[in-house]
């Protein structure tokens, strides 16, 4: 009797596993091979981001495209004197610093790999470039001739500063299964990040989320998008 049961059980789990693995290719065929995507948690960095991404063949693999574009033009009484910052928008606290206007354009490029045939979960791993363009008030020392001899003095005006930002990203994520177009994904993890900037002016790179932060710093978040074909 045990024999039986043995035998029973066991041919069960079989045709169980097996239809689970024909379930899960035919799954995997009837997936877009091509989506589209936006972070919304990105609206909160100024930045609209979309991400593009391609199936590479038949496989697990996909190639993801992600440019950013940032954009603010309310100016939130700033002042940089000095290297240090005097605002009155409370709102930046220890989060990042003030400035007067911020434009950006910004591109990750990720190779993502599930690891399940219904393209669940899955581990990333890719480069990123931003260039930020800052409009800031603040004093700076310039000098000035009078009577043949030069002088120096801070004068207050509205000043620029450029910062080239490059990163590394490493994360994890999980990709909601669906057969529809609809395409839900949350994922976590880390960024590595160093970035470039004319070191006589601010460097807007105080804290983790300051745009010019030079460090590791964290990566959450979730996308919402569709397939294409």
């Amino acid at each position: 009797m045990n024999k039986v049961c043995f035998l029973f059980l066991l041919c069960a789990t079989a045709i169980q596993v097996q239809s689970q693995d024909i379930e899960n290719k035919r799954y995997a065929q009837t997936q877009k091979k091509v989506t589209f995507a936006v972070q919304p948690f990105q609206l909160f960095n100024n930045a609209l981001r979309y991400d593009f991404e391609i199936r590479l063949g038949n496989g697990s693999g996909w190639l993801q495209f992600g440019p950013a574009f940032y954009l603010n033009t309310s100016d939130n009484h700033n002042y940089h004197y000095e290297g240090k910052d005097y605002y009155h928008n409370w709102y930046y606290g220890y989060w990042r610093e003030p400035y007067s206007e911020l434009k950006g354009v910004g591109l990750d490029l990720n190779y993502k790999h599930f690891l399940d045939a219904r393209r669940s979960f899955y581990i990333a791993i890719g480069l990123s470039y931003t260039r930020f363009d800052f409009k800031y008030r603040g004093n700076k020392l310039e000098d000035y001739v009078e009577d043949g001899l030069t002088f120096y003095e801070y004068r207050e005006g509205y000043y620029k500063q450029q910062i080239d930002r490059f990163g590394v990203n490493n994360f994890v994520g999980f990709q909601i299964p669906t057969r529809s177009a609809f395409l839900f994904d949350v994922f976590g993890g880390y960024a590595v990040r160093y970035s470039f900037s004319d070191e006589d002016k601010p460097s807007f790179a105080n804290y983790p989320f300051s745009y010019g932060y030079s460090g590791v710093v964290p990566l959450i978040g979730f996308r919402i998008g569709f397939g294409v074909r």
